[in-house]
């Protein structure tokens, strides 16, 4: 596997994802979201480029191994509903973006077995902005 690209998130981002991880079972997704977590660039939210994916940025990425290429808004688990088009950051490929900007690729486990690698193609900012 290629070293993971450098990611950024804002000090409100962090500080939100750091309480949902607290307050959710372990599993292979939340130890992936806090090793990114833990390597992240922390910034104030003012400083966060608007090309960085943030809660609620509207990202479109590929997914190199199918060629398919998506559109979603990141969002907290609680925030999914019958929306189409939200993608949790607690999904394997939320948890993966979040932080890189439009070009960056990582590549991502999707099992124990099984990795993609996935390229973020563009960045939309929230329109609230607020991580």
């Amino acid at each position: 596997m290629s070293a993971k690209p450098a990611i950024t998130l804002s000090k409100t981002t962090y500080q939100k994802l750091s309480r949902l991880l607290e307050s959710v079972p372990e599993n292979m997704i939340t130890d992936q979201l806090l090793d990114e977590l833990e390597r992240a660039d922390i910034v104030d939210g003012a400083d966060l480029p608007e090309d960085v994916v943030d809660m609620h940025s509207e990202v479109t990425f590929t997914v190199q191994a199918t060629g398919k290429t998506f559109t979603y808004t990141l969002v907290y688990p609680t925030e999914l509903d019958s929306t189409e088009h939200k993608l949790s950051i607690l999904s394997p490929v939320g948890s993966a973006i979040i932080g890189l900007r439009a070009g960056d690729e990582i590549d991502w486990p999707l099992t124990r077995e099984k990795n993609t690698l996935v390229r973020v193609e563009s960045v939309k900012p929230s329109a609230a902005s607020a991580g």
